[in-house]
């Protein structure tokens, strides 16, 4: 198929707005059960404070009580942006592995792999741009960005995972281990120490939660769009998904610029 086909089949805004409903529809649920969860761990958090005799360290819990429903909401924004511009440049790798390499093919197989690490590099700063620019969160800690950004690359894991066995395509087992290689050596590097180990580990688990609701989210997303024909698979399942998350990341934004959210959390936490 022809680009101006894809042009005019994901610029037709009718079948885009109601996908974009679907999505709104779906973050609706997600941000539902973000709150409820932020709400009981909120009230654990006021009873270990009721319980807390040092001022400073009260006034420190205090402020960390406040602050957590929206720690756990711009958690979930920043795994959706991070998995967002990672797949960004996947897919710009697999555009131009699938169609320009034949121009180029010997310059390719000696320097594709210096691409793939400088678009993953890339992606860090759109990753950067997104949370900072389009939308700001304000209530992330940097120590908690790293480990929602692990998450986002174990996500990306179970992704291309889930390419390579549902569709059978082979092309990507270099990028899966490209990344599993990532996600290991976040955790094991040359200086590392077992206490580190262990706070990445612990990291890790208390994010589990969310990467969980991050996959059902996007799975029922690239589920629903297949199953209406808006993402196809003739153009790459990959840019798919890609263009899946777009749409993700264009919910966030209408979510957070009307700041109904915010509201809601509010009153309900």
């Amino acid at each position: 198929m022809s680009n101006s086909f894809y042009i005019s089949h994901y610029f037709n805004f009718a079948h885009a707005g109601e996908y974009l409903l679907v999505v709104l529809l779906a973050l609706a649920v997600v941000m539902t059960i973000i709150i409820l969860a932020a709400r009981k761990q909120k009230k654990t958090l006021e009873k270990e404070l009721e319980e807390e005799q040092d001022e400073r360290r009260y006034r420190k819990k205090e402020k960390k009580a406040q602050a957590h429903p929206y720690v756990m909401i711009e958690s979930f924004y920043e795994m959706v942006f991070s998995s967002t511009s990672v797949l960004l440049f996947l897919s710009f790798y697999y555009l131009l592995d699938a169609y320009y390499v034949a121009k180029v093919t010997e310059f390719w197989q000696q320097y594709q792999d210096v691409f793939l690490l400088v678009f993953i590099c890339l992606s860090v700063f759109v990753t950067s741009w997104a949370d900072t620019i389009f939308v700001r969160l304000r209530h992330l800690e940097s120590e908690q960005k790293a480990a929602v950004r692990l998450c986002s690359s174990l996500y990306i894991v179970l992704i291309l995972l889930y390419i390579r066995f549902i569709y059978q395509d082979t092309n990507y087992n270099s990028l899966i281990l490209y990344f599993v290689t990532l996600a290991i050596g976040r955790f094991v590097f040359f200086d590392f120490t077992v206490e580190e180990f262990r706070r990445m580990l612990m990291s890790v688990a208390r994010n589990l939660p969310l990467l969980l609701l991050m996959c059902a989210f996007s799975g029922f997303i690239c589920w629903y769009g297949f199953r209406v024909d808006f993402l196809l698979t003739s153009n790459g399942v990959i840019i798919s998904i890609l263009i899946a998350h777009l749409f993700m990341d264009i919910a966030l934004f209408v979510l957070s610029k009307t700041g109904i959210l915010h509201i809601i959390v509010k009153k309900a936490v």
